[in-house]
């Protein structure tokens, strides 16, 4: 019963929505920032992850802050395009200004799939959700260091995220596998419009409540380990027919 319990719990954490902080607890600097781009003067540069290599072409400096709204792990199980990119090891989808200080942000609903930040809401939005507020962000760490603050990066957090918007190509033994192109403005939407960072620096400005982010996978832990328990007991006292 506690394992059957458990898992319902389980399954209901993990499709709800994690709540976001009131406006009130959003950092001042997330409140009124605005993605910070600049011409980037680096030549091109390659580096190989997992033994594919990289070959990444610098479109500009970049120093976004916002909040953590949605995220997708490029480890994810279900992934089929990540495999062959083991780069981008996360997606964070951030929003940031107007759409925190009008309250709008806390009326939406945001979904993250692989490569894709989704977002949308029931009936009238008063006030607006400015759609120039947000961003997905697919994230290439420039060394371990930043990758593990990346991995620790939780729905909530409040984050500042600072390297290179980057196209990049992927090769494999020198088979070309596919290329990507980062977008250069906050107007795009749809297909083409996430940035890709090279991330050289990350840091939380404030973070959100990691028990609650991280609700479904206790849960979810819980079971495997009530359902591990189940099974020991059953070989330890098989029950009487």
């Amino acid at each position: 019963m506690a394992f059957l319990l458990c898992s319902c719990v389980a399954i209901y954490l993990s499709l709800r929505d994690v709540p976001l902080p009131d406006a009130s607890l959003i950092d001042e600097t997330i409140k009124a920032s605005e993605p910070v781009q600049a011409a980037s003067d680096r030549p091109v540069f390659t580096t190989i992850i997992k033994g594919y290599t990289y070959t990444l072409t610098p479109r500009a400096v970049y120093d976004i802050s916002g909040l953590v709204v949605s995220q997708h792990r490029g480890d994810a199980l279900v992934n089929i395009g990540h495999k062959a990119d083991p780069g981008n090891i996360k997606d964070v989808c951030v929003v940031w200004g107007e759409a925190i200080t009008n309250g709008s942000y806390r009326k939406m609903k945001y979904v993250s799939g692989e490569f894709t930040c989704s977002f949308s809401w029931s009936g009238g939005l008063t006030p607006p959700f400015n759609l120039e507020k947000i961003s997905n962000n697919h994230l290439i760490p420039a060394d371990a260091t930043v990758a593990r603050r990346i991995r620790n990066i939780r729905i909530g957090d409040q984050v500042r995220m600072q390297g290179l918007l980057v196209d990049y190509a992927v090769t494999e033994n020198g088979r070309a596998i596919f290329t990507r192109r980062t977008s250069l403005t906050r107007s795009d939407t749809g297909n083409g419009a996430c940035e890709i960072l090279y991330v050289t620096e990350v840091s939380v400005v404030r973070a959100g409540s990691h028990f609650e982010a991280d609700a479904a996978t206790y849960a979810w832990y819980t079971s495997l380990g009530l359902l591990v328990a189940v099974g020991a007991v059953w070989v330890a006292r098989p029950p009487v027919l």
